[in-house]
């Protein structure tokens, strides 16, 4: 147990916690109430203040966690993911797309990284960029700090647009606790919280969307679709495909200036975006793998792996 870095055993806790106040709250529903409902009224006075939360909530991960650095400090990477995404780090962060191939790199292959036709993470480049930001200002788990924040900043702003103001504030205090403390999301370089707030910001676009058609909130899905397709391209395609098909269904619904608003307000602006996107996506796998139709992750697949993914796909000859 002494081996094991002190994040990977601190998130142990996680589901004791959880467990020891569902405990309570069954066994003694009433307890504290005069103290719980002042603070129930004091967070429901914050919870109103809409943009305050958002902000508030994008610096609180961040100030919280390193508060904690002297009882639950940074360990050095350990899984084979780390590494991955921290040569992709490096690799931006010293204003490179990829690395050239190196001659000898048959003696250096490991996990999860192109030795041919270039040198670079399998990985899609957005986790990769954030701790790029981070090396650049000093270590690249800043990176994972801002992202932490930036995803519970997003989640906020996501629900606000589906529940009551006084809602969004607990449900984001519970991704913040779940995710943003304890979970290898922070204390790791391999998180999902980059993709998360991808996530986030395509599924708070959406009910603004679908009631104000504004130019902003269009942008913000496209922002969020981007994310996803440069960091979970296949989780983030099943999210995007409904959500495409009922802006779609909205939009051959609209007649006469509803219908232009929608179309210029809504429907170019993400094209206009999502083709950006795309543009760089085929940018980034043309010079990684040498086709913009070729997936890094997908080109290590075929050359190491023998088991498919998917049920649907063929057993290759080892």
């Amino acid at each position: 147990m002494e081996a094991m870095p002190t994040a990977l055993v601190e998130a142990g806790l996680d589901w004791e916690i959880v467990t020891l106040l569902v405990a309570i709250a069954w066994l003694a529903p009433r307890i504290g109430h005069p103290w719980f409902s002042k603070i129930e009224t004091m967070f429901s006075r914050i919870a109103a203040r809409r943009r305050f939360t958002i902000v508030a909530l994008f610096v609180l991960p961040i100030l919280v966690r390193l508060a904690l650095l002297p009882v639950i400090p940074l360990h050095p990477p350990y899984i084979h993911d780390e590494f991955s995404y921290l040569l992709a780090a490096d690799t931006f962060a010293h204003g490179r797309i990829t690395n050239p191939a190196h001659p000898m790199g048959i003696f250096f292959d490991t996990f999860h990284v192109l030795q041919q036709p270039t040198y670079a993470s399998k990985y899609p480049p957005a986790q990769g960029a954030a701790l790029a930001i981070g090396q650049v200002l000093g270590n690249p788990w800043i990176g994972v700090l801002l992202s932490v924040g930036g995803m519970c900043a997003a989640f906020q702003w996501m629900l606000q647009g589906w529940v009551p103001a006084r809602w969004p504030l607990l449900g984001t205090v519970l991704v913040f606790t779940r995710f943003g403390i304890l979970s290898y999301w922070i204390n790791s370089y391999w998180g999902g919280a980059v993709a998360a707030a991808g996530g986030a910001l395509v599924m708070g676009a959406l009910p603004r969307i679908l009631r104000k058609q504004r130019v902003r909130d269009a942008i913000l899905l496209a922002l969020g679709a981007s994310i996803l397709v440069n960091s979970r391209p296949l989780e983030g395609f099943v999210l995007c495909v409904p959500v495409a098909i009922l802006i779609l269904y909205r939009f051959i619904r609209q007649r006469g200036p509803l219908l232009r608003r929608m179309l210029v307000r809504v429907l170019l602006p993400v094209t206009v975006a999502l083709v950006g996107a795309l543009s760089f996506t085929l940018f980034y796998n043309w010079r990684v793998t040498g086709d913009p139709l070729l997936f890094p992750h997908v080109l290590v697949s075929r050359t190491y792996e023998t088991a498919p993914i998917f049920i649907w796909q063929v057993m290759k000859d080892p």
